[in-house]
């Protein structure tokens, strides 16, 4: 009896590593998936100054940086999926007000950028902010679409499964063929 429980140890880990990791592979990303003019973008927020890295302040990071400071239509469109998905949302810096920032032009002295009132859900403000202030600027990155494929882990846990049934049952099969 003690044999068996030995053998049969392996099979439940594996079963209990197959269960846990089809859990966690299923779980949501952390950052917040937006749709807008047909692609999805995850929207990432980090805190800093233009003044900092002006690389990231471009169409590459920030889908909505247009470059023209009178064409804020698609920072806009940014800022209400954002809050659509994530709802009222307000950080320091802007009390009262909403965020984060959706930088869409620089010039010599300013960043100009959009940001979700958080008082009217239909409503995004501008704003002008100092390339040396320091603020929560979103981010985001286009989405790829999944290709469908398990992750590794849950197979190879199916496969070590597999593998101790198979010699289980063939262990199980010599004993008894040897007291018959």
């Amino acid at each position: 009896m003690i044999n068996i429980q030995k053998r049969l140890t392996p099979v439940l880990v594996s079963a209990s590593l197959m269960a846990a990791t089809g859990y966690l592979c299923a779980l949501p990303a952390k950052a917040v998936v937006v749709s807008v003019g047909g692609t999805n973008y995850d929207v990432l927020v980090t805190n800093r100054s233009y003044n900092e890295d002006p690389s990231f302040f471009s169409p590459g990071l920030m889908p909505w940086f247009t470059g023209d400071s009178t064409d804020n239509s698609l920072a806009y469109d940014f800022a209400q999926a954002v809050n659509n998905q994530l709802g009222s949302y307000t950080y320091a810096g802007f009390p009262g007000s909403g965020g984060p920032l959706f930088a869409y032009a620089v010039d010599a002295t300013n960043v100009f950028a959009v940001f979700q009132d958080s008082n009217n859900a239909g409503l995004q403000n501008d704003i002008y902010v100092s390339l040396a202030q320091s603020y929560p600027y979103a981010y985001g990155i286009p989405v790829t679409s999944p290709t469908g494929a398990p992750g590794p882990l849950p197979l190879v846990g199916a496969a070590m499964g597999f593998h101790w049934s198979r010699s289980l049952r063939t262990r199980l099969r010599r004993r008894s063929g040897q007291n018959c």
